[in-house]
């Protein structure tokens, strides 16, 4: 099951100058920026057949770092657990003027004049009895060569919700300079870039009766290249994983006219 949304946004604004000797001479300069969001979210439970095994998902983590270099599936520096259950994939592409499409098999998704593509990735481990720790990771780069054009990375985020489990731990994002780290105390654990114009990074987490349970990491900013997030959480449940998962992406850039 997939759910998108979409916001878009246009501004535009001028400049006014004049100069002159014998005359008047004017000049307009406009502008007109562009900002456009988009998600996607899935279900997934073994139902659901899109689970990597462990051998699948390293082949898909290899790739990813020779896509996006520091900024893949783990990080600066990372440490995986050593009892991996499943992990899911996905690829959301973000054109200017449709509505994203995203996928679970990444490679099958056709893209048609993308202004963003965003790669992801949820990998679950079984760290004690009943005990499942979930590594999140969504990454996108504003140069990539897919891209019609080049723009800036603006919004990138990763979510799980879950349902049918109680969420017994929520990393929360400890911003050092230029990288973050995420980690319960223990693998799977690490650290991932960020940029100087990194706005905000920060984790929250949803733990009340009435809501089902859920954490998700989220990143705001304006970075011209490659920028990932990456979070960590843990779940405690009897029986089969069950949960939604979203990942968030968006871009901006400006025309000069």
């Amino acid at each position: 099951m997939r759910l998108s949304r979409r916001d878009a946004l246009r501004v535009g604004g001028g400049l006014l100058a004049t100069a002159g000797a014998a005359g008047c001479v004017e000049r307009r300069i406009t502008s007109r920026e562009t900002r456009v969001q988009d998600s996607s979210s899935w279900a997934l439970s073994p139902a659901v057949d899109a689970s990597l095994g462990e051998s699948a998902f390293q082949e898909y983590v290899d790739e990813m770092a020779d896509t996006y270099d520091d900024s893949g599936v783990w990080g600066l520096d990372a440490e995986p657990a050593d009892s991996f259950e499943g992990a899911y994939v996905q690829r959301l592409g973000i054109p200017e003027d449709e509505p994203g499409e995203s996928s679970l098999d990444p490679d099958s998704l056709d893209l048609e004049s993308p202004l963003l593509v965003a790669d992801a990735a949820v990998a679950v481990y079984e760290v004690d009895d009943g005990v499942y720790r979930y590594w999140l990771w969504a990454a996108a780069d504003g140069t990539d060569d897919r891209l019609v054009r080049n723009v800036d990375v603006s919004v990138l985020s990763a979510r799980v919700v879950f349902r049918n489990g109680t969420l017994s731990g929520a990393a929360d994002v400890e911003r050092d300079g230029d990288e973050a780290t995420v980690s319960l105390g223990g693998a799977p654990e690490g650290s991932f870039p960020l940029k100087e114009t990194t706005g905000s990074v920060e984790s929250t987490s949803q733990q009340e009766q009435e809501d089902d349970p859920s954490y998700g990491v989220d990143w705001s900013g304006g970075v011209e290249g490659a920028q990932s997030v990456n979070g960590v959480c843990e779940e405690e449940r009897d029986g089969a994983h069950d949960f939604f998962w979203r990942i968030a992406a968006g871009y901006t850039y400006t025309e000069q006219s």
